[in-house]
């Protein structure tokens, strides 16, 4: 039924993200499919945990964890952006078409006040995206 998952991370991993991840470890592991993890980070003064080093050592670690859980053949895409805030979710959705996705699993939180106001990421790429969005609470 699938067979390309995409799945936005924040490096940083919040539990969202990690019970997103398994999630699509099992979904990946039930269709066969391919799974891209994508992230969006971008360059702040004096913030180390944001190098390209930095970045790839992270990615390369959920890589190997999920390809572990999943026996999938998974790999990690990063997309640097000036303004992480503002350009994050047009950069995911983007990314979902460029890779050829046809399910992105996506990690969020229980709605808060803020959410009435302004989407969350996950509600931007459930209304913008032009294939299936699993939300994950």
């Amino acid at each position: 039924m699938f067979s390309h998952i995409m799945i936005p991370v924040d490096i940083h991993l919040p539990p969202e993200i990690r019970k997103a991840l398994d999630v699509a470890a099992q979904m990946a592991k039930w269709q066969q499919a391919k799974v891209t993890i994508v992230s969006v980070t971008g360059t702040q003064p004096g913030d180390v945990a944001q190098s390209g080093t930095a970045v790839s050592a992270e990615l390369q670690t959920i890589v190997d964890q999920l390809s572990e859980q999943s026996g999938a053949d998974v790999e990690a895409r990063n997309i640097h952006s000036v303004d992480v805030a503002a350009e994050v979710d047009g950069d995911l959705t983007r990314a979902a078409e460029e890779i050829g996705a046809d399910l992105i699993v996506v990690g969020t939180h229980a709605p808060r006040i803020t959410d009435h106001i302004f989407s969350s990421h996950a509600g931007y790429l459930a209304k913008h995206a032009k294939v299936s969005v699993f939300v994950v609470r």
